[in-house]
């Protein structure tokens, strides 16, 4: 489809200021308005260049020309950049290849890697995830929160300094309103001269308790910043055309819930709410993802906490329903490490720590009350199961047994061990972070087999786990998403699902949820075609009154 700007998105496109806020609701195209914008400054930088040459040929003189300008576009999730680079292929074509798409921790762990090395940070580098920090005995490495500060440090060492500004004469930030003081700090220390494109919605700003974040500060240091211009877009909504959902899920956050939308959203058929009890969860949601898929509709299913998500996953892949978990990337980086592990173990290399790797897999998958590790984790170390010990003997002796075969290794026999290793050895959560990283660790023992050397796989499978777990990972979104509330800013599907729940908790707020409704408005606004609410006997009051205008069941 061709994209056609609106006059306000054209502006947006056109504007050649230093720093341009673009401040629009859930669904106005303000990523393709930003992506359009960055193809005209990429076009523009061209004919400045082409102009160069001309002019040095005309003069008989020999001229080094800049090299080819770049466009960096941070965001904050992995389905958010894919979703960008999507949507960007579309709009600007044969300019693609010159945006770098990347989440801030992605861009953070590139800079450390490029020239980490060089100042204080040498290389290999680890990256020690939660789970990974947790479990006694690992390696040296730097945690999520010492990504930045350390990509900060390098960032004002003028010689890498210069490296970014001679690459970038455009950033974008997507959801700047949701930057705490690092990762702002950060944004304005990467090619600071460059141009810069803030995309934002403060009717959006759902972090501000979890992160400590202060969006109406945020806007206010934006709008500061020297040459500083906003460019507003229009309400219409680009996912659902018809309003109707837009309009309604601005009534709610509103707490509106007599507004005519709302009722027109009902009696559309556009948000329907189906009452159950606990014990008819499962069913009722299988149902509706079926229902969808039948429809061929994407499908984002919400629920209101990570152990809610991981449970709901647990249950989809029982029912063989292939699905992607939105803010697993932890469990499924060690799920690589775990599978590299045993695959290390099976072909007899030293250094194969697979009750460890077992060990942060299961604690990635399991958040235990007060912070400590789950039981199963802490006996995989300890060697104090016995029918665990059992399971891992066998397994250890037949992965040992087609690893180091006399005619050479069994590599399918290796994967299927590789594969089914999840259920033999009785973890039972995390079974879709296990598939997921599959197709990685088959990729690796088929390299394996065509003769790649060891060391060479051994370096992809370490890349593709750090990839993982900073969100460079950029692999196209399966059609079936589960998550969290927090999770759902910048996605959308044909359906959503939202599970609500006895006994939730959103904070101490009460009527009017300044801060939750804004979370209400921003899961209703993900649904291009239908917003489907399952809910409790007894919701909590933040979604209650939506509910009860939505009619009898």
């Amino acid at each position: 489809m061709t994209y056609k700007p609106s006059d306000e998105q054209q502006a947006v496109i056109d504007a050649t200021a230093p720093v341009i806020l673009v401040l629009a609701g859930a669904g106005t195209g303000k990523t393709s308005t930003a992506a359009a914008a960055a193809g005209k400054f990429l076009q523009r930088a061209d004919v400045r260049r082409s102009i160069m040459r001309r002019d040095a040929v005309l003069a008989g003189r020999r001229t080094r020309l800049p090299a080819q300008a770049r466009v960096l576009f941070l965001s904050f999730s992995r389905t958010a950049v894919a979703q960008v680079i999507d949507r960007a292929a579309g709009v600007i074509g044969p300019y693609l290849d010159r945006i770098d798409v990347s989440t801030f921790h992605g861009f953070a762990w590139k800079v450390i890697n490029d020239f980490g090395q060089y100042h204080g940070y040498p290389a290999p580098q680890q990256i020690l995830s939660a789970a990974e920090a947790k479990v006694p005995g690992g390696p040296a490495g730097l945690t999520y929160d010492q990504l930045m500060p350390a990509a900060c440090t390098l960032l004002r060492i003028p010689e890498i300094a210069a490296h970014y500004a001679a690459r970038y004469g455009l950033v974008i930030c997507d959801e700047f309103q949701d930057t705490d003081d690092t990762e702002w700090a950060f944004l304005q220390l990467v090619a600071p001269q460059a141009r810069r494109i803030f995309l934002g919605d403060l009717n959006q700003a759902i972090f501000t308790g979890m992160k400590n974040t202060d969006p109406a500060r945020r806007k206010a240091l934006a709008e500061a910043l020297p040459g500083a211009i906003t460019l507003p877009l229009p309400a219409a909504s680009h996912r659902d055309p018809t309003g109707i959902l837009p309009a309604a899920a601005d009534a709610a956050r509103e707490r509106n819930f007599d507004h005519p939308a709302i009722a027109e959203a009902v009696r559309t058929g556009r948000l329907t709410v189906t009452r159950c009890t606990p014990s008819d969860y499962n069913e009722r949601i299988v149902a509706m993802i079926r229902a969808a898929r039948t429809r061929h509709h994407t499908v984002n299913v919400f629920t209101h906490t990570i152990i809610a998500t991981s449970l709901l996953s647990d249950t989809l892949a029982k029912h063989g329903i292939p699905h992607e978990q939105v803010g697993f990337t932890e469990a499924y980086g060690e799920a690589i490490a775990a599978q590299h592990a045993l695959l290390r173990f099976a072909l007899n290399i030293p250094g194969a720590s697979v009750r460890r790797a077992l060990a942060v897999y299961i604690a990635a998958n399991t958040r235990v009350k007060g912070g400590g590790l789950a039981p199963l984790a802490q006996q995989m170390l300890d060697s104090t199961n016995p029918a665990l010990e059992t399971a891992l003997r066998s397994l250890a002796l037949e992965l040992r047994q087609a690893g180091t075969a006399e005619e050479g290794p069994d590599y399918d026999r290796l994967t299927d061990l590789i594969a089914s290793s999840y259920s033999r050895v009785g973890m039972f959560r995390g079974e879709e972070t296990w598939a997921c990283a599959m197709p990685q660790t088959r990729s690796a023992i088929r390299q394996l087999q065509a003769g790649l050397p060891y060391e060479d796989v051994a370096e992809a499978l370490t890349a593709a786990r750090a990839g993982v777990l900073v969100g460079a990972a950029n692999q196209r979104p399966r059609p079936i998403q589960v998550m969290n509330l927090h999770q759902t800013k910048g996605r959308e599907a044909d359906t959503t699902i939202l599970l609500l729940q006895e006994d939730e908790y959103h904070g101490g707020e009460g009527e009017p949820f300044p801060s939750g409704s804004k979370l209400l408005y921003v899961v209703m606004t993900r649904a291009r075609q239908r917003a489907q609410i399952i809910v409790p006997a007894a919701p909590h009051p933040l979604w209650r009154p939506l509910i009860e205008r939505c009619g009898p069941a």
